[in-house]
């Protein structure tokens, strides 16, 4: 079977504290009042020099690290998951080509939002079925700071940027025990929204009673009806962290220990597409996850769109 070998993640230097973040942009707001709604202590912030794609290349370049030199000119894909990128082209995945020195792939960005890493991932795993030697390179990097209203207390207080990082090695198969579902719903309200007009300076704005909703009646009813079918016997299960009660909730409709929904929302709040995968690397740093095929986790994405994901595998 293909597998994932490696994972890596960067988070940029500059933190913000709840008391910093209000400090800075003047929001009507306290500590408490951001802990108890969200379970966010801090945040990282890139430097304004720093783009999407110095995130998504630094956090390969940790995963490469821990490999053989050579490794780096078999990574025949690159796929990026981002929303942030304030470059139209080229595109995110294209400057990690570059950025890492890979002579020849292919390199392109997936624009899924928080459901973003797992549609990569999902295009990653079926192209991996047909190639019988090399790697792929599935990256989800954000650098939120670029889209946030600082002054809209709703957004401002949820995000941070960062990028994490997954490997997979090739040999003809798909990833091992791999099931997935991804569903998209329409949406016109345009819950979660970042206009392209210069007048709005491209700034997200989110309906947060909308996207709950959405979470309760559609994403969490879908992810316990994929269990049941795919994953009932599952160790870990590593969700987008968007808000720590969203984990609470899916522990308890779930029925399963807040122990196997592992979050470090506390810590780097709201990445969207990075969230997953930093998530993941902190977990093998930490020898929770092993990469050794011994394991079954679920891993489950959903925001904007209205879209969402849910991949099983074991890893």
């Amino acid at each position: 079977m293909s597998r994932i070998v490696a994972t890596g993640s960067y988070l940029p230097e500059k933190i913000l504290t709840n008391k910093e973040l209000i400090k800075r942009t003047g929001i009507d707001s306290n500590d408490e009042w951001i802990t108890q709604r969200t379970g966010i202590h801090q945040r990282h912030f890139a430097f304004e020099n720093e783009t999407v794609s110095d995130l998504a290349i630094q956090s390969a370049k940790n995963l490469l690290k821990q490999l053989d030199a050579e490794i780096v000119q078999e990574i025949h894909l690159i796929l990026v998951a981002t929303m942030s990128s304030c470059l139209p082209t080229p595109s995110v995945a294209s400057q990690v080509q570059r950025g890492l020195g890979i002579k020849q792939a292919l390199a392109f960005d997936i624009s899924g939002a928080c459901s973003g890493f797992i549609m990569a991932l999902e295009v990653a795993e079926k192209i991996s079925r047909s190639q019988s030697s090399g790697y792929t390179l599935v990256i989800g990097a954000e650098k939120m700071s670029n889209i946030l209203n600082f002054e809209d207390r709703s957004t401002s207080i949820l995000f941070g940027d960062g990028a994490g990082a997954v490997l997979i090695k090739h040999n003809g198969e798909g990833l091992e025990n791999y099931q997935s579902e991804l569903i998209s719903l329409p949406d016109p309200k345009n819950s979660i929204y970042v206009p392209a007009e210069k007048k709005q300076n491209g700034q997200m704005t989110m309906d947060g009673r909308e996207v709950f909703n959405f979470v309760l009646r559609q994403v969490i009813p879908s992810l316990s009806n994929f269990i049941q079918d795919y994953a009932k016997d599952f160790d870990y299960l590593i969700g987008h962290q968007a808000n720590y009660r969203f984990i609470e909730i899916l522990a308890k409709k779930l029925r399963v220990s807040l122990s196997k929904i592992p979050a470090n929302i506390d810590k780097v709040a709201n990445t969207s597409a990075g969230s997953i995968p930093i998530l993941l690397d902190q977990l093998v740093k930490e020898g929770t996850i092993h990469l050794n095929s011994t394991q079954k986790v679920v891993l489950v994405g959903y925001g904007a769109g209205l879209a969402w994901g849910q991949i099983s595998l074991t890893i």
